[in-house]
């Protein structure tokens, strides 16, 4: 497999059963069958084209927040876009920003030009592909209120732009959850404002994060999506979790909505967790959590792969 990937031209760092743990927030997972980081947006597409081809299974991996990898490892390609697609070119009030790009660095590249509209993305660790695809936001900020356009590759290789209707942002979520390709660039408006207002703003959704998260430890960000009308944290609170453990994960007595790696969880720890807040809070509340988190399962390959930063829990 790794032959035939480098015979399309392929010129990016090539690995096979390569470590994931390591490259996700969580600091858990077994090995990726083939990890690939392509050099550019054309090396992606060779990449996408190839395993369309081949009918290899392949996932998108950027930050590596919002993502649980099965103890025993993903089969197929995982291509790792972080610190690859990671320009930013601005054009008065307009950015535009690649996928790979770190979502506070955006944040804090447009503080430092008096950009205004993006304060709220200091505090979301994660990439701008991930921002894009689950419509990042904190309260009444909203990513897809600020994209205009998203450059966008099929599963074939093919780019496509589609305008922010056609992007189908909603709460959470955009049309990239499901559609087959990878989000390689976006588009964003900004408003001229203040540097040091702007600067400030920013640093205190920062503040916010670290006082009210446990950042000291490894998560995967927000496990479960707030619920209406109420919030994840405070209904897992009010079932007494708080400090529940399953092996080295626990329900961090910091946040209830975080559960932390304590050392050496596992993705079955995880589950299991999981699986146990979902059912109190259903028998106390009636409430049915959803899971923000992406699991990649050794059996069960997502043709979308994972961008996803880690939100905060509103």
């Amino acid at each position: 497999m790794f032959e035939s990937l480098r015979q399309t031209g392929f010129c990016g760092e090539i690995e096979a059963e390569a470590a994931l743990a390591p490259l996700t927030t969580w600091r858990i997972g077994g090995p990726a069958e083939l990890l690939a980081s392509p050099a550019d947006e054309d090396d992606l597409a060779r990449a996408l084209a190839w395993a369309d081809g081949e009918g290899v299974p392949w996932r998108v991996l950027g930050n590596g927040s919002n993502l649980l990898v099965s103890d025993q490892g993903v089969r197929g390609l995982v291509l790792r876009i972080r610190r690859v697609l990671d320009q930013l070119e601005f054009d008065g009030t307009t950015a535009r920003a690649g996928a790979g790009l770190s979502f506070p660095a955006l944040a804090n590249a447009c503080a430092s030009r008096g950009l205004a509209g993006l304060e709220f993305a200091g505090g979301i660790p994660g990439t701008v592909g991930g921002a894009v695809i689950m419509n990042a936001g904190w309260h009444e900020h909203e990513f897809g209120n600020r994209v205009t356009e998203v450059r966008w590759l099929d599963a074939g290789g093919t780019v496509h732009s589609f305008n922010r209707k056609e992007c189908r942002f909603g709460y959470r979520t955009s049309r990239f959850r499901s559609d087959r390709g990878v989000v390689v660039a976006a588009t964003i408006q900004l408003e001229e404002g203040e540097s040091g207002r702007i600067r400030s703003q920013t640093d205190m959704f920062v503040d916010s994060r670290k006082t009210n998260q446990p950042t000291h430890l490894p998560s995967c960000g927000s496990v479960f999506l707030k619920p209406p009308g109420d919030f994840a944290g405070r209904l897992i609170d009010a079932c007494g979790l708080k400090g529940r453990r399953v092996g080295d994960i626990q329900v961090s007595p910091m946040h209830a909505n975080f559960f932390v790696n304590l050392g050496r969880g596992s993705a079955d720890n995880v589950l299991e967790l999981v699986a146990e807040v979902e059912r109190q809070v259903r028998d106390q509340f009636g409430v049915d959590l959803v899971r923000e988190f992406e699991y990649w399962g050794g059996e069960e390959p997502s043709v979308r792969g994972d961008q996803v930063p880690d939100l905060l829990d509103e």
